[in-house]
């Protein structure tokens, strides 16, 4: 019984969220929902394993299914730019969880929680490894989020230098027309 309130509650906070347009919605809304239930029925409410295992396996198939042919091709010209981003963001996240180590304010599996990397995937990977999960999907939470709501500044700081970049491609014949 209490599983299925906890599942029920997870279910439309998610579906909620999601119709808000919440970001992370699905995810967010199903972790408020069921974090209400435990907190009102007092805690005590366990994700049998087999369930969690599939809600990992579902994630985990959601994301390979994305993998085609096409997005390998597609990513050839970029990877470099892409791992040195990689690098230079794990580098971070673990400066900021050392960072945060000193100042004494680091939460369970803090460079996990201060690591690059998609809500969902994170936090399933925090809950595996059985530490912190809580406070890690927080962290991406609030880092996707934040994300969200500045992009359209930083697109507008951005897109001068964007359009200057394609005149330029257009003057040297490597574009033959180029939208103003």
């Amino acid at each position: 019984m209490e599983l299925a309130l906890v599942l029920g509650a997870a279910t439309l906070g998610g579906l909620l969220a999601q119709q808000l347009g919440m970001p992370g919605g699905l995810i967010f809304g199903s972790m408020i929902g069921a974090a209400a239930v435990t907190l009102w029925r007092g805690g005590g409410v366990r994700i049998p394993a087999y369930l969690e295992s599939g809600a990992f396996i579902v994630i985990g198939a959601a994301i390979g299914v994305l993998v085609t042919r096409g997005s390998i091709a597609a990513m050839r010209p970029v990877i470099i730019p892409a791992v040195l981003s990689a690098l230079l963001i794990i580098l971070a996240g673990v400066a900021i969880a050392y960072l945060l180590r000193v100042m004494g304010i680091a939460p369970p599996d803090d460079v996990l929680a201060t690591s690059p990397g998609a809500l969902s995937a994170i936090s399933a990977l925090a809950i595996e490894r059985g530490v912190g999960a809580v406070e890690v999907s927080l962290f991406h939470l609030v880092r996707v989020v934040l994300v969200i709501l500045s992009l359209p500044a930083l697109a507008s700081c951005s897109m001068g230098r964007r359009v200057e970049s394609l005149r330029l491609l257009r003057s040297r014949g490597h574009m033959a027309a180029v939208a103003q």
